[in-house]
């Protein structure tokens, strides 16, 4: 697995190319990303306060957290302003929006604790996105917020690039998680999800793994079929951070994406992506 970093753009099948060989990209310092990163720097702290402070209103008031995340969460996902700008920072990148689909922009907070499973999308065990999707030409886009540290970003386990990792991908359903999440939310904005947010891992790795750094304003990108998860010790401060998922439509007929070495699922998940340039769904 290399790190390539960049300043240069590259064109959809020059990145994957790349990728689909199990190599990250981290695209260094996009404009359009300098620009997200401040406006969620303000949003972040309208709701939350100063970052030096929310280990002491997590730890001292947890309701009263959640119930700003949910609020931090809601607004976010309003502005339109942000999901621009993060598809501004795509094409930046060489990304081809008119031919190129894409979930949901996710906002998630990673709080210093092993709590895996709350609303806010905290940390998650080592995992591969494509478990979820069953797409195995998708990728992952990643980009931080604030700093982050050495105990607090994504952990990546190359040596399981071609080797299975036993999991649940077998009897996982996201339509049970969606039912999981819809309880939780109507108990309280702090309850539990009681249902896994994505298939599990069910055997401990070997690899101590990679910890990757990058600064906010760098756009990482990486085969959604890589073993990685957030590094195992995260209690360094908070995390913030934007992350997606895409895949090119020419990429579903181009014969190299990663093998898929552990996955049990049987159809992708092509429902849950629309095209970035107009929101249209894919058809096969």
């Amino acid at each position: 697995m290399k790190v390539i970093r960049t300043s240069q753009p590259l064109n959809d099948r020059e990145r994957n190319a790349c990728l689909f060989k199990g190599d990250l990209i981290i695209f260094s310092q996009i404009p359009a990303m300098l620009e997200l990163q401040r406006e969620m720097d303000e949003l972040i702290r309208a709701h939350l306060g100063d970052r030096a402070s929310l280990s002491d209103l997590f730890r001292s008031d947890p309701q009263r957290f959640a119930a700003e995340m949910t609020l931090l969460q809601t607004s976010f996902y309003k502005t339109a302003q942000m999901r621009d700008l993060f598809m501004n920072a795509l094409e930046q990148s060489g990304m081809s929006i008119q031919h190129n689909y894409a979930d949901k922009l996710f906002l998630r907070c990673v709080p210093p604790t092993r709590d895996s499973n709350s609303q806010f999308r905290g940390s998650i065990g080592y995992h591969r996105d494509t478990w979820g999707s069953n797409i195995q030409h998708q990728i992952n886009w990643w980009s931080p917020i604030c700093p982050i540290s050495d105990g607090n970003t994504l952990t990546f386990y190359p040596h399981y690039w071609s080797t299975p990792v036993a999991n649940t991908t077998a009897d996982w359903s996201f339509e049970a998680f969606r039912r999981a999440r819809q309880r939780a939310q109507a108990k309280s904005v702090d309850a539990q999800i009681d249902y896994p947010y994505a298939p599990q891992a069910v055997e401990a790795v070997s690899d101590e793994g990679v910890n990757l750094l990058l600064d906010p304003g760098d756009l990482l990108c990486f085969s959604s079929a890589h073993l990685h998860g957030s590094s195992a010790e995260p209690r360094s401060g908070f995390r913030f951070n934007l992350e997606m998922r895409s895949f090119g439509e020419e990429d579903v007929d181009w014969d190299i994406p990663p093998e898929n070495v552990d996955n049990a699922q049987s159809q992708p998940n092509y429902h849950w992506f629309n095209r970035i340039s107009d929101g249209a769904k894919y058809s096969q």
